[in-house]
């Protein structure tokens, strides 16, 4: 075997171990429980005991406010669902509300800005909205009230092709399910 062709399966090899590896998409959650016991964000756990769900018969136009939470919408840098710690008091405030409004159910619609391929978009969307409802449940907000769904980039908030608009597109905005 030629050098060249060594070359090529060492790279193959490299690249096939780096697709395997199970701590490549560690950030996507926010369950850290260092600092107290609060969630920081830095590792995953995804074990809440409730799958994440979509409800049924809820349409996200028609039966989900999201003025009310609208100052709690959660921005992600580029590319990441880790929940940045300037935005970890939003959720903090999204809890609280959530507490004293027993018996309501939040809507988190994850978002992606528009560079990648939708599918990709859309994963990253659900990994942004994983994110928020398990960062909520570790701050003691009940799993089963909280529903999850991915846009990806096809609702952005900001058109445009700038960094600024960019980095208003990557979000989950926290809607109150208003349909009894």
């Amino acid at each position: 075997m030629n050098k060249k062709c060594l070359g090529t399966l060492l790279i193959i090899a490299t690249l096939a171990l780096a697709a395997c590896d199970d701590n490549k998409d560690k950030n996507y959650s926010g369950m850290g429980t260092e600092n107290g016991g609060l969630p920081t964000g830095d590792n995953v756990d995804l074990n809440s005991g409730i799958p994440p769900t979509r409800p049924d018969g809820i349409n996200p136009d028609k039966d989900v406010n999201y003025s009310t939470l609208a100052a709690d919408t959660v921005y992600f840098a580029f590319d990441s669902s880790t929940i940045p710690g300037a935005e970890r008091a939003k959720l903090g405030a999204v809890a609280d509300w959530l507490k004293a409004n027993q018996g309501r159910s939040l809507f988190l619609a994850g978002h992606a800005d528009k560079r990648g391929t939708p599918e990709y978009n859309r994963a990253l969307g659900e990994r942004r909205a994983l994110a928020v409802r398990e960062y909520l449940a570790g701050l003691g907000v009940p799993a089963a009230s909280l529903y999850t769904n991915s846009y990806g980039s096809d609702r952005p908030a900001v058109q445009g092709d700038t960094e600024e608009a960019y980095a208003k597109n990557r979000r989950v905005e926290i809607g109150v399910i208003i349909k009894p």
